[in-house]
């Protein structure tokens, strides 16, 4: 009983020593949805925000070794989802000083295509850093 109380001391040690910015490496961390108004291409000042405070966190946490930023669009609304991948580009590319490489994709889905709130979204991926060094 006495040794599982002295692990639980030292992993409470070792966690309040933990770097503040680090941030946990599972699935759900490694991605970002963002609502977007529909038919729109704008991003608004609250996503850019969110993107950007996301991107730097990652950046500047356990870094980032590529991204992805897919932009699910029915057929007929195409060049709303590549405005909006340019909107993030834009974002990104300034924040990008270590060069990761980023991929943006066009998720095209039929006209009529049911889910709105899928449509009007942007998924981004980030493959940290960490998992190439084996530090994650």
């Amino acid at each position: 009983m006495r040794s599982l109380a002295l692990v639980s001391m030292m992993v409470m040690g070792f966690s309040m020593a933990a770097p503040h910015n680090a941030l946990a490496c599972s699935l759900s961390d490694r991605q970002l949805t963002i609502q977007l108004d529909q038919r729109s291409a704008e991003l608004g000042a609250q996503n850019a925000r969110i993107l950007a405070e996301w991107f730097i966190q990652w950046r500047d946490g356990l870094g980032i070794e590529s991204l992805i930023v897919v932009a699910p669009a029915a057929k007929s609304h195409k060049k709303i989802a590549d405005e909006r991948l340019k909107n993030v580009s834009r974002i990104f590319e300034e924040l990008n000083t270590g060069k990761a490489p980023i991929a943006y994709e066009v998720e095209l889905r039929s006209d009529g295509f049911p889910d709105l709130k899928y449509l009007n979204s942007l998924d981004v991926s980030v493959q940290p850093a960490c998992i190439k060094s084996g530090t994650c």
